[in-house]
């Protein structure tokens, strides 16, 4: 395959990745929530025989990605060296054996001096590992963020690996972590993670489709570059089918890739039924290449993945109470019981459930009151514009006059206050039923509409929330029944769509 370079100076280097790869989001499978740190030889040759087997390939699902515990030195010269414990065959032939099924394969690193299981990272050897990479024949590279040395910075290191990828003139796909800034990062790779680690929770789940609508990160979307919202959970047993149905039409409709995190060896008729909808996946493929986004909302209700925010102090705010653990160093919601939270030490600030020993959920106090993530000591608590509401990670201040916005304290009472009269910490309340929609080739549109609420509700699509003519006309077809439902003007109701539920629809204009 030829790979087209365009090259732009930065820092000395040539960056930029117009490398003809990821036109639509790339699919496939990733080891490590199958198999974490035991991943082997014979466990991945099965997957690779599965994916075959179950006809996911054909539809798509290529990528057979390895991830973190893979590698265990480097050579004298610097080389990397697999694993021979894992793969005693060695890794080429495990290659060789996955490209012969039709597939392709995938590696992880990191960006730091070791990865996040403490393994070679890739700081310092960037030029070494992507010749060696390429001369394995590797097609895709997860780069992640881990054991950064002080001197790191995450457009320089990831830019780095970037163009030495493309110096060897090789196809793979590379992904990045999101401590690179989205403007950066979408010419340095060819997807970026959106937050934090995915988990196998319908709040979990829902709360990096937030992430990425808060963070606007949708225009940054198009054939070569997509968001990444980690992961699919799909079949890994601790949501619903229903659920899973869920997940799979937002990660499809928000054009992310569809990596799946499953034991596919084993998997359940209901787990290939969500991943095998083909009518679902080609929203996902689409060739117009354009991010769905939030386009209605319902009722609201606060979760424990709520963003932070500042509102007006009130003695009858259950939200408003805080306490910081000097032990763990976390802040607790008092109300809900997670965790204040960060990503990757600056942008928005968001509840989780607690975890121990996360360092997105660790803060510590300055001299002056203010707050620091232990993810970055160079970025402060901050209430955007002194007035919020939003509650944010930025730039500390070194002037005591100006910097009331970043400095916060708790009182007797529990409230959490910014040292900016009648302002407490509290929580945003989210949405229980929420309409998502974008744009396909050849004037269609598709649509989710999703029920957040414990209890089933009919959800309403108008067309003006897609930016469409309220007297147009659209064939409505129910993607997940796989049925037309009819001719429809202005508007269309999904009845009863189940508690965590969608129905994701495609509207064709009529022939009149």
């Amino acid at each position: 395959m030829s790979v087209f370079l365009a090259f732009v100076a930065f820092w000395g280097f040539a960056y930029g990745l117009d490398n003809g790869l990821a036109l639509t989001p790339a699919m496939g499978y990733n080891s490590w929530y199958d198999y974490t740190c035991a991943l082997n030889e014979a466990g991945i040759k099965a997957t690779a025989d599965a994916l075959v087997e179950s006809g996911l390939s054909k539809l798509g699902y290529t990528y057979v990605n390895l991830d973190d515990c893979w590698q265990i030195n480097r050579t004298a010269e610097g080389v990397i060296i697999p694993d021979p414990s894992k793969f005693p065959n060695g890794l080429p032939n495990l290659i060789n054996y996955v490209k012969s099924k039709g597939l392709k394969f995938g590696l992880y690193t990191d960006r730091g001096l070791y990865t996040c299981q403490h393994r070679p990272g890739a700081y310092g050897h960037e030029e070494i590992d992507a010749k060696t990479y390429a001369s394995w024949g590797v097609e895709y590279l997860k780069n992640d963020d881990c054991n950064i040395p002080p001197q790191g910075d995450a457009d320089k290191d990831y830019g780095r690996m970037s163009y030495y990828l493309n110096k060897t003139g090789k196809a793979l796909v590379h992904s990045v972590k999101g401590s690179e800034p989205i403007e950066k990062a979408y010419n340095v790779s060819n997807m970026r993670r959106v937050g934090h680690d995915i988990r196998d929770e319908f709040d979990s789940m829902l709360s990096l489709v937030e992430q990425s609508h808060q963070q606007g990160l949708a225009k940054y979307a198009r054939p070569g570059f997509w968001n990444d919202l980690d992961m699919l959970e799909i079949g890994n047993g601790h949501m619903t089918t229903t659920e899973y149905m869920t997940h799979m039409s937002l990660w499809c409709l928000l054009k992310a890739p569809l990596i799946m995190g499953n034991d596919v060896r084993n998997a359940s008729k209901d787990t290939l039924m969500v991943l095998s909808n083909e009518e679902v996946i080609a929203v996902n493929q689409d060739s117009l290449g354009v991010q769905g986004t939030l386009r209605a909302n319902g009722s609201r209700a606060v979760t424990n993945y709520s963003a932070v925010i500042v509102q007006h102090c009130s003695s009858g705010s259950k939200y408003q109470t805080w306490k910081f653990d000097n032990s763990s160093r976390t802040i607790v919601n008092q109300a809900t019981g997670a965790c204040m939270s960060t990503v990757s030490g600056s942008g928005p600030v968001y509840l989780e459930p607690c975890v121990s020993g996360s360092p997105n959920q660790k803060w510590s106090f300055g001299d002056m009151n203010t707050v620091h993530p232990d993810r970055s000591k160079v970025h402060c608590l901050d209430v955007y514009n002194f007035t919020g509401p939003t509650v944010q990670l930025f730039d500390c201040k070194t002037n005591g006059n100006h910097m009331q916005n970043q400095q916060f304290m708790f009182d007797s009472d529990g409230a959490f206050r910014p040292n900016i009269s009648g302002l407490c910490a509290d929580l945003q309340a989210e949405t229980m039923s929420e309409v998502w929609g974008g744009p396909l080739a050849k004037d269609a549109y598709a649509a989710v509409l999703l029920n957040k609420d414990t209890t089933s509700h009919d959800i309403t699509v108008h067309w003006s929330d897609l930016d469409l003519s309220s007297t147009a006309s659209y064939n409505v077809r129910d993607l997940w029944q796989h049925k037309d439902m009819g001719k429809f003007t202005g508007n269309y109701t999904a009845s009863s769509v189940p508690s965590h539920g969608v129905a994701m629809i495609k509207l064709t204009p009529t022939s009149n």
